[in-house]
């Protein structure tokens, strides 16, 4: 596959929608984890940031979809 093919079909099949839903099931579970971390040793705060960013980005994006006519 040449790189044409490769952009043609993520122009085809990575819809906003499909993207929007990819971000909410990502930051979901990143964000328990960075609740987890809080807890245990580690780097708690910037995995909760990120999950935040990744899920309020995501929820954004489906409502900002869904009120389009």
């Amino acid at each position: 596959m040449d790189g044409r093919s490769i952009a043609a079909w993520v122009r085809r099949n990575i819809t906003e929608r499909r993207l929007a839903v990819a971000m909410v099931v990502a930051g979901t579970p990143t964000i328990l984890a960075g609740v987890a971390l809080y807890v245990l040793p580690g780097p708690g705060f910037p995995f909760l940031v990120i999950g935040l960013s990744l899920l309020i980005t995501g929820l954004v994006i489906l409502g900002a979809a869904r009120r389009r006519p």
